[in-house]
């Protein structure tokens, strides 16, 4: 069997496996019927009323209309399943070439299918179509394996500095108590932006998925805002950050997605606020405006889940890495809220971010 041959059975055998007739074959069944019925109609309404009539509708007259009847579908049949061969060639040619890139273990690295110039003009469609499906593929390997990289010095970093802090303590006899104690509360730092980013990875995982389960409940949002800010108050005295709060609201939501979401926001303006953040509260609505450098990016473009470009903040450049996870936590949880992430301002001056919690 040559290698065309062999080629165009296991494409069969790949047709077959996939449940049901082959493409092919359905069209030279309906070949066949097509040329059947009108064969049918000619014998019912001509030939058998001219052998009655001749008296000679016997057994053997019958089974010679039949046998006729047989032959030419069969002749029909087997004329449609090789023209059906000839029409369906490219896609059976399409169909081995998906194959070689299934076999390519997820690397794509630039193969294409390539449309050779006699294909109709429906599959060279087609082919275009898949190539751009490939493009966006590969996009989004390259992201993620470059995000990934980014993400693996953002978990070593924090863990370096407290195993060199820790190595401090192990290995420097004179220190004192004040000493060991500040060594202890900064490698609690390290520990705690650590265990800060695994729980991002986490949220940013989960939030990936369209739909996002809420349970609902009432929530005093001047209450929730109170605690995330006595939760960010170490970091806050740290860059001598005052934060005030105002506004007084009670809102129907999930208590722990949207703690999670405002104490993304929160504690991303209270990194970068040069010396106040004012969070307002309002029903349906949080505010929250710092007087830091401002974003680095259209809002849309740092709130992704997994970003492999860096930004730019007051002139000093972050590589890229888990920093737009915070943000694209808080919008999708604002999202599953019926609600949306909205960058009021951002220049110079600091950022004014809106959280719409959505319908109560």
């Amino acid at each position: 069997m040559t290698a065309r041959g062999q080629a165009t059975l296991g494409d069969a055998r790949a047709l077959r496996r996939a449940g049901g007739l082959s493409l092919r074959t359905q069209l030279a069944l309906v070949v066949a019927l097509l040329a059947l019925l009108p064969s049918l109609v000619m014998v019912v309404v001509t030939v058998v009323p001219a052998y009655r009539r001749a008296g000679a509708l016997a057994g053997p007259e019958l089974m010679t209309v039949l046998a006729w009847l047989a032959g030419f579908v069969l002749v029909a049949a087997l004329t449609g399943y090789i023209v059906s061969g000839q029409l369906l060639g490219p896609l059976l040619r399409l169909n081995r070439d998906l194959g070689r890139l299934r076999h390519a273990g997820g690397q794509l690295a630039g193969d294409r299918l390539v449309a050779r110039p006699d294909e109709p003009q429906e599959v060279r469609a087609l082919i275009d179509s898949f190539n751009e499906l490939l493009d966006d593929v590969e996009r989004e390997q390259g992201r993620r394996a470059a995000f990934s990289a980014a993400l693996m010095h953002d978990l070593k970093t924090p863990l370096v500095a407290a195993a060199n802090l820790l190595s401090v303590v192990r290995d420097e006899d004179g220190l004192g108590r004040e000493q060991r104690v500040e060594v202890l509360r900064r490698t609690t730092l390290e520990l705690q932006a650590l265990i800060e980013l695994v729980q991002k990875m986490v949220d940013a995982h989960r939030l990936e998925r369209p739909e996002v389960p809420l349970a609902r409940e009432p929530v005093d949002l001047r209450e929730l805002v109170d605690l995330l800010v006595d939760r960010l108050e170490p970091l806050a005295r740290e860059r001598d950050v005052v934060v005030e709060v105002t506004g007084e609201a009670k809102a129907n939501v999930d208590r722990r997605e949207v703690e999670r979401a405002l104490y993304n926001l929160v504690s991303n303006a209270v990194r970068y606020a040069e010396s106040t953040i004012r969070i307002e509260v309002f029903p349906g609505l949080v505010r929250i405006l710092d007087d830091g450098p401002g974003l680095g990016a259209p809002l849309d473009e740092l709130a992704q889940p997994f970003n492999d470009q860096g930004v730019s903040i007051a002139g000093k450049r972050y590589a890229a890495g888990a920093g737009g996870l915070g943000l694209f936590i808080a919008r999708r949880v604002l999202e599953a809220h019926g609600g949306r992430l909205v960058a009021e301002s951002s220049g110079p001056r600091g950022t004014a971010l809106l959280a719409y919690l959505g319908p109560s």
